[in-house]
């Protein structure tokens, strides 16, 4: 191929944002804030717009930019960013999940599955405790500058691997697993001073039971499960807190791992 014009090298630089800018909307899909229920499609999209102006001048043109011009070999460009991006931002939100999962078992445990209120936001009905912790992950996701951290993880993103690559090696495919095993973990973890309280009381509740048959012990758990659990929940909070801020911590480091493994051999 000659040297290329100066049309020629004005489209490269179009299609250089195109396929920046789609790696960029597909992270904003699934990152912790930017992906959340509350904020609608154009506020998303306007905002990836302007993080993509603002990335952009950094962006290395590929050298094989030029042979991306073709609508087909375009097209499967576009798809490998699409990859990219949908890989960082699921890494991104492991630990959100983890903590939701993690309210989630106490919704179920403390009855209050069936108490589930409306919420605009996310157009469903979302369970009171697990609400309570995706709003205090997303408080302290904030304090600790987990918005800014992704900013620069993003940039980083394009100095590490091309706007026209993308590999999925073992290693990325194995990390994705053990994510989705740490969410369970974690939330486990987030549940258990309070999991382990309502055990120890539906034991005792099994055997007043056996002691004094006539007592209503199925009434009588429902307030004493969720005065327990409530309890256990308010003092177990700051543990809460600082099992999130060293997930985090993880995290950032996972979400650069993954940038790595993703970068050309």
């Amino acid at each position: 191929m000659g040297e290329p014009n100066g049309y020629q090298q004005a489209y490269a630089l179009l299609i250089v944002w195109c396929l920046s800018f789609a790696r960029i909307v597909l992270i904003m899909v699934q990152a912790p804030i930017w992906g959340s229920k509350h904020f609608n499609t154009q506020i998303r999209i306007g905002t990836a717009v302007a993080m993509t102006l603002c990335v952009f001048p950094t962006v290395p043109v590929p050298d094989n930019i030029y042979e991306v011009m073709e609508a087909r070999t375009f097209f499967g460009a576009l798809l490998t960013q699409v990859g990219v991006g949908l890989a960082i931002g699921f890494i991104s939100f492991m630990v959100l999940a983890a903590a939701q999962f993690g309210g989630e078992m106490l919704d179920i445990q403390l009855g209050l599955s069936v108490a589930a209120s409306a919420d605009p936001s996310s157009h469903g009905a979302i369970n009171l405790i697990r609400r309570l912790h995706f709003y205090l992950a997303m408080q302290l996701y904030l304090l600790l500058d987990g918005h800014h951290k992704m900013v620069i993880a993003i940039w980083e993103s394009f100095q590490v691997v091309p706007v026209t690559h993308f590999q999925m090696p073992g290693n990325i495919v194995e990390g994705f697993v053990s994510a989705a095993g740490d969410v369970f973990s974690i939330g486990i973890q987030i549940a258990a001073p309070a999991l382990a309280a309502l055990f120890i009381g539906q034991i005792a509740l099994g055997l007043l039971a056996r002691v004094a048959p006539q007592m209503n012990v199925f009434m009588l758990s429902f307030p004493m499960n969720i005065g327990i659990g409530l309890s256990l929940l308010t003092v177990g909070l700051p543990y809460v807190c600082q099992l999130l801020t060293q997930q985090f911590a993880v995290n950032q480091d996972q979400i650069m791992q993954t940038i790595r493994l993703m970068a050309p051999d």
